[in-house]
């Protein structure tokens, strides 16, 4: 199942809208009665409170600055609501299983992002897969959740690291299965080491044929022994069934959305900012500066990361889309362009602006093509609201992308009439000016481009102009457009989709002229 399709969109929407499926009543039968943390073994408050010290990951009690109650497993986000994404997976699969004319058992595998190492014994940042650290609210590395599936019954169990006292030394705590069921709303939690065991007690208790759902088919080998008779060859990844639900997001979602644009926007304030004192100085900005400027302001204000590799490309170096070296120096004439965005608590900011190193629009190419751009970047957003597609939306782009080069004088006379406007304009923009946002930059990822918008997801909005004279642009360019060359600006927010419009996520990032000058003046001492 490599793409969503259209049935399986509208199948997720409407369990997304209603947001409170039928209540699912743990498989008991698949709980081992030996060694098993299942919720029956929390007795007391006080053994309660001693295994949340074991969680490896930010809690009420570490960071009250985030978190409101302690049923929160992050910001805003209850254990009931993960617990509702995961009965939402099983409930969709099982269905459409069913639709086919099949009926199986169904096991649903998900497992944590590995350990990635640069050199020996050197790891990379940590980074929580998104499908993972979605439907268990967990930062634990090298762990999985398994979701079990017979008739009506479903059984959520979370496997974590074996203790190893080496490792806690060398890399901190990790979470306890007793802490693991309490915290994020699991049924039952075991050691990785007692997988097999499940197994066997799942293979025994299940009569009918099971289904696996697997995102990396290695970790199923790895701990999946053929014996249980499992149908290794028809397993099917759950993205796509995964990315119908992470499409639509809850209130608690868009409030981490809206405070990791909010990081994000402040940053590029104090950049824009940053630049101009060092001009103003008579000193030569890098653009790695730049770069280090954007990523201690978002950490400084609680975002965990960068949510990408940043681009921050000044003059020429512009035009190359993703330019991600940061290493050259900006010149006081030349406009930067930055792209850049934040993931505070798994959920990520995509901003894109571009203005003068020194703050002030003194060039008058560079601002009648920033204004024209502008103009055209606030008309598109005009447009989002639920029923249109973002290739929709490229459509509407192109026409006024092209129109705009035209009126400036860039490109011929009568281009606009020519009826290919989405040819011409990909000649100046080869990139699409929207993706779904969410938990990832570019997320989800199966989900066409073509799909009508509903309320609750959320967009970019990126027109981008990039004039090179290269060779499929010179059949269009004029003498004038011709002095543009090397110029290029991108304009990007992120954008929230509602039931009567939109709302701009990013809307306190300097985008206008006056607002970008007025962030670019230099404050008298």
């Amino acid at each position: 199942m490599s793409s969503t399709s259209p049935r399986l969109l509208r199948y997720g929407r409407q369990l997304i809208k209603h947001r409170n499926i039928a209540s699912v009543m743990p498989c008991g039968s698949f709980i081992l009665p030996n060694n098993a943390c299942s919720v029956t073994s929390w007795n007391t408050q006080q053994v309660r409170m001693r295994n949340m010290l074991s969680l490896g990951q930010p809690t009420l009690e570490s960071h009250s600055e985030f978190f409101s109650d302690p049923e929160q497993v992050m910001p805003g986000i209850y254990k009931e609501e993960l617990r509702s994404r995961r009965q939402s997976l099983c409930h969709i699969v099982s269905e459409l299983v069913a639709k086919r004319g099949s009926e199986v058992n169904h096991l649903i595998v998900i497992p944590a992002s590995s350990k990635k190492f640069m050199s020996e014994n050197i790891p990379y940042p940590y980074r929580q897969n998104s499908n993972f650290l979605y439907l268990s609210g967990s930062y634990d590395h090298e762990a999985f959740l398994v979701l079990c599936v017979t008739g009506k019954e479903q059984l959520h169990t979370l496997f974590l690291s074996d203790p190893d006292p080496t490792s806690d030394l060398w890399d901190g705590p990790k979470t306890s299965p007793q802490a693991a069921v309490d915290h994020y709303g699991f049924d039952q939690a075991y050691l990785a080491s007692e997988f097999e065991s499940f197994m066997t007690s799942f293979a025994q208790k299940t009569k009918r044929k099971v289904k696996v759902w697997c995102e990396d088919r290695s970790i199923v080998e790895r701990y999946l022994d053929p014996s249980f008779g499992f149908e290794f060859k028809n397993a099917e990844s759950p993205k796509a069934i995964i990315d119908t639900l992470r499409l639509i997001k809850s209130p608690a979602e868009i409030d981490l959305m809206r405070h990791s644009s909010r990081i994000a926007s402040e940053a590029f304030q104090q950049t824009i900012r940053f630049c101009a004192e060092w001009n103003a100085k008579g000193q030569t900005i890098n653009e790695h500066q730049i770069w280090a400027k954007l990523d201690y302001e978002c950490r400084m204000h609680g975002a965990e990361r960068l949510a990408y590799p940043p681009v921050v490309a000044s003059g020429g170096r512009a035009n190359i889309i993703h330019y991600v070296f940061n290493s050259n120096k900006c010149q006081p004439n030349d406009m930067i362009l930055v792209d850049a965005g934040c993931e505070f608590f798994g959920y990520c900011s995509d901003i894109t602006r571009t203005w003068p190193v020194g703050g002030k629009f003194t060039n008058e190419h560079h601002k009648s093509l920033y204004e024209m751009m502008h103009k055209t970047q606030t008309e598109l957003i005009k447009k989002v609201e639920p029923g249109i597609s973002l290739d929709q939306l490229f459509g509407v782009m192109s026409e006024y992308l092209v129109k705009g080069l035209e009126e400036l004088g860039i490109i011929k006379e009568g281009s606009s009439q020519s009826g290919n406007c989405q040819e011409i304009a990909l000649r100046f923009c080869p990139h699409h000016v929207s993706h779904y946002l969410g938990m990832d930059v570019h997320d989800t990822a199966t989900v066409g481009r073509n799909e009508p918008l509903a309320a609750g997801m959320v967009i970019t909005v990126e027109p981008g102009i990039y004039l090179r004279t290269s060779s499929n642009q010179r059949d269009y360019l004029t003498k004038v457009g011709k002095e543009f060359n090397g110029i290029a600006i991108r304009i990007e927010d992120d954008v929230l989709v509602t039931e009567n419009g939109h709302n701009v996520l990013t809307s306190s990032c300097p985008k206008s002229v006056k607002d970008i000058e007025n962030w670019g003046t230099v404050p008298q001492t």
